[in-house]
């Protein structure tokens, strides 16, 4: 045993000075692997596998050196691991363990290495002999190899995924990952690769979803993922959903009382590293997709932690229901209520006299005995302090006392108001040593110049205290009204809000734009009852102030006196302006409105003729009968007219199968969109639609087809079709005319 001592020494020495000089390890470690091959006893195996887990872990040696030393030491890895098959004995678990998680740091070196040399295929068969025994044996081994072969399986799932390339025109310093391998690689074929990362990731992730009860394998399983998480983006959600359906408190659903002390280390453990990872990638990415998700998942965690172990247990004795020494809750908390104000409990009541003589606002205001307080000058604290304190101080004060404290004052203030002359003139001689006016030390005066200026203050506020209509109880503060706005103020303001109004519903119109939903009627619907009621108008059909104009006029409020601005018009024609900024969106919105208009005027009709003997009303009301939505319609047509496209045909339909009323002079707007050749389709549509799905208006839309077979030859074909069937008289008669014509030709 004196041979492997001495060379054990020897080792340790080569150690020391590579570890203070990194740069001498690629000429000791070729020298270092025949003293600690697969042939040597066990202490130097066990020292070599730890010697070579160290070099390769190690964040000081350069990675070019790295790259040039594990390729010899790929063998002795080898033997390590397969001793087994080779000798025929097993090997130990310390170098097996070491053995692993030097694997997992020359990974990618070999893998770099075998995409840079094509005549690279024995090398490679080196590593996926050594990746092979790991997979098949770390199940089954002990904790240590196991966990040492999930930071392995990480480190594999991370060099065979696709990474992010940095500079393509630089290989060799971006991240080694599937991205620098080429399609047509005579050693690596990257299906396969990418295949086996796949399903080394699902190995990994099933420790999660299998609940596993091993807090080691899942803390190690955790702490392998946060690294792929942040290194490899597209597998990083499918990690963050298998780690957000981990529930790391199965071993605590039967109850505390059944668990056992491994079993709640196990669940302390799992759960705090859960917690852990979700907080580390919120910390990294505040932004992330997920982010809710993961702060809803902690605090989850959280909470279910503290509501395990928060059942009757070992822990802290719970408080005594009864108290202690015969008192209640409601005196105990009297008795151990502490000093304000400089007063103790028992002396709050208690309110200490007026000095003599002339006092100070502050004097009158004291009611405590502590003479630190009464000295602090407020005037010296920044007012932004004084603000943040007095909004705390005020939101805590008890109401009781404070409405104690103003009867104390009142109290000393009427005491003080009471005071005779002479007793103000004795105080003040007092204050100043008995010195008056003659026999007055200037000297002295300096000394007390402060006590002076003092009394000269009270002396003001004992005249102030003097003046009629001061003192007695406090009066309540009106503040004065402000002047009455005048016509023109009155109509800029009311311009102005208009204008706001309308343009918070167009930014509103952007914003749901730009997320590609849908507008929501029902804030708009409010908006349109309030236009459509008639701002300014009475139930008698007219205005407050003047009189609507109809049809052929032109139209304005014009007011009784002289012409303004009226607001039930100005948002009539704001109204109209929003809607046709984008009429194909926006014609919902000129229907409700004009729905609410023909409802508004209804009600108006209905107070103009009440019920009569009948309990029937006068009359159905016509279209002249309701002015605001005939002359709103009229012009909202014209107006649409004037922008419809020839695609637009369903928006006329639209607008007037849903509208409430029609008369003749709606369906002449429609009749004159067959003006154009191009529109005559879209008109002869509009009166086919409202003819069989109307019935109200048939008649009125039959009797403006013929009107437009009458008077538009290019509609004679598409309108004809509609008499063939609603009214062929008209056809008869044209064909009559037609042969008279050739007859007389």
């Amino acid at each position: 045993m004196g041979e492997p001592t001495q060379i054990l020494k020897s080792l340790n020495e080569a150690r020391n000075i590579c570890l203070a000089t990194p740069s001498i390890y690629p000429q000791v470690v070729p020298g270092v692997l025949p003293v600690v091959g697969p042939q040597q006893p066990l202490e130097l195996r066990r020292w070599g596998s730890d010697f070579l887990a160290e070099t390769f872990a190690s964040p000081v040696l350069p990675a070019e050196d790295k790259q040039k030393l594990c390729l010899g030491v790929l063998s002795t890895l080898r033997s390590y691991l397969y001793r087994k098959e080779e000798v025929g004995e097993e090997e130990d678990a310390a170098v097996v363990k070491s053995a692993v998680q030097c694997a997992a740091s020359i990974y990618p070196l070999v893998f770099r290495h075998t995409l840079s040399v094509q005549d690279s295929a024995e090398v490679w068969a080196k590593m996926s002999s050594i990746k092979s025994y790991i997979l098949r044996t770390m199940d089954s081994a002990s904790a240590g190899v196991r966990i040492c072969g999930i930071k392995f399986i990480a480190r594999v799932v991370q060099v065979q995924t696709p990474g992010v390339i940095a500079d393509p025109r630089r290989p060799e310093q971006n991240e080694i990952s599937l991205a620098l391998l080429s399609r047509d690689h005579p050693v690596l074929q990257p299906s396969q690769l990418e295949a086996e990362a796949s399903g080394l990731l699902d190995r990994l992730l099933g420790v999660l979803q299998d609940n596993s009860p091993d807090a080691l394998v899942v803390t190690a399983t955790l702490s392998a993922l946060s690294v792929l998480v942040q290194r490899r983006a597209s597998i990083s959600s499918k990690i963050l959903m298998t780690v957000l359906n981990y529930n790391p408190l199965t071993l605590a659903a039967n109850g505390l009382a059944k668990m056992g002390g491994k079993e709640r280390v196990a669940v302390r453990s799992t759960t705090r590293t859960t917690m852990s990872f979700l907080l580390n990638v919120l910390k990294r990415n505040q932004n992330h997709p997920m982010a809710q998700r993961l702060q809803q998942r902690t605090e989850q965690l959280r909470h279910s932690l503290i509501d395990v172990f928060s059942e009757t247990g070992p822990g802290k004795r719970p408080a005594p229901e009864e108290p202690t020494d015969g008192l209640d809750n409601n005196k105990r908390m009297r008795t151990e209520q502490a000093t304000a104000n400089g007063m103790t409990p028992q002396q709050q009541g208690y309110i200490p006299p007026l000095p003599p003589g002339p006092i100070s606002y502050a004097q009158l205001f004291n009611l405590g005995a502590d003479p630190k307080v009464a000295g602090i000058d407020a005037s010296t604290l920044p007012a932004p302090i004084v603000n943040q304190l007095v909004v705390v101080l005020l939101s805590k004060l008890d109401q009781q006392r404070l409405t104690t404290a103003i009867t104390a004052v009142q109290q000393r203030f009427l005491e003080y108001k009471k005071r005779s002359s002479a007793e103000l003139l004795k105080g003040i001689l007092g204050m100043t040593n008995g010195q008056t006016a003659k026999n007055h030390d200037a000297e002295g005066a300096m000394a007390v110049a402060g006590r002076e200026a003092q009394v000269a203050n009270q002396m003001d506020f004992e005249g102030q205290m003097q003046q009629p209509g001061i003192g007695g109880p406090v009066q309540k503060f009106v503040l004065e009204a402000a002047p009455p706005l005048t016509e023109r103020e009155r109509d800029e303001w009311s311009k102005m809000a208009m204008g706001r109004v309308f343009g918070t519903l167009g930014e509103l119109d952007k914003e749901v734009k730009a997320k590609g939903g849908k507008k929501g009627e029902e804030g708009g619907k409010g908006f349109m009852r309030m236009v459509s009621s008639g701002l300014g108008q009475d139930r008698d059909g007219g205005t407050e102030e003047g009189v609507v104009k109809m049809e052929g006029e032109e139209r304005s409020l014009v007011k009784k006196g002289g012409q303004g601005f009226v607001m039930a018009d100005g948002i009539r024609q704001r109204l109209l302006d929003y809607v046709m900024e984008d009429f194909r969106r926006r014609i919902d919105v000129a229907i409700a409105w004009l729905n609410e208009e023909w409802y508004s005027d209804r009600l108006a009709y209905t107070s103009r003729h009440p019920k009569e003997d009948g309990g029937e009303n006068a009359g159905k009301p016509s279209m002249d009968d309701l002015p605001n939505y005939t002359t709103s319609c009229l012009r909202v047509l014209d107006t649409l007219i004037t922008y419809l496209d020839t695609k637009d045909g369903r928006i006329i339909i639209r607008f007037l199968s849903e509208i409430p009323e029609i008369d003749a002079r709606i369906l002449d707007r429609v009749r004159k969109v067959a003006d154009d050749p191009e529109r005559v389709q879209m008109a002869c549509q509009t009166l086919l639609y409202l003819i069989m799905f109307r019935p109200p208006v048939r008649v009125l839309a039959v009797d403006a087809a013929e009107a437009l077979w009458r008077s538009n030859d290019d509609a004679k074909a598409a309108v004809g079709k509609i008499l063939t069937k609603w009214r062929p008289g008209v056809l008869e008669e044209g064909k009559v005319e037609g042969e008279d014509v050739k007859a007389e030709g």
